[in-house]
């Protein structure tokens, strides 16, 4: 018992660390999931548009989109993995929780503006 408590408390410390970030296809740029090892500072699922919700309506998105991507390349990468529609709807359900839903659709509007 005690030779299985302590491996799995270190996967379980490890896994706080763990973190997916999922950058949709565009037609400029390939869209993917990376999977890193990361402060747990940011959400367990990440996206542009999830970390970007938030903004005020004066503030243009795209640099908190271009700042976003920036961001999840700063952990160690694990993998990285075609895109992840799942991912990318958590990131964004994740990110949306808590807020009035007629201002993240307006700022899901704003972002999509962008081709985000």
């Amino acid at each position: 018992m005690g030779r299985l408590l302590v491996p799995a408390l270190v996967l379980a410390f490890a896994a706080l660390f763990l973190r997916s970030y999922s950058l949709p296809p565009a037609p400029d740029r390939r869209g993917g999931t990376v999977i890193v090892l990361d402060w747990p500072n940011r959400p367990l699922f990440g996206s542009p548009r999830g970390d970007c919700l938030g903004r005020p309506d004066s503030e243009i998105p795209i640099a908190c989109l271009i700042g976003s991507v920036a961001r999840s390349r700063e952990g160690i990468v694990l993998a990285s993995l075609p895109f992840c529609v799942t991912c990318h709807d958590w990131s964004q359900r994740l990110a949306a929780l808590g807020r009035d839903p007629r201002a993240v659709a307006a700022a899901q509007a704003r972002i999509s503006r962008f081709g985000w």
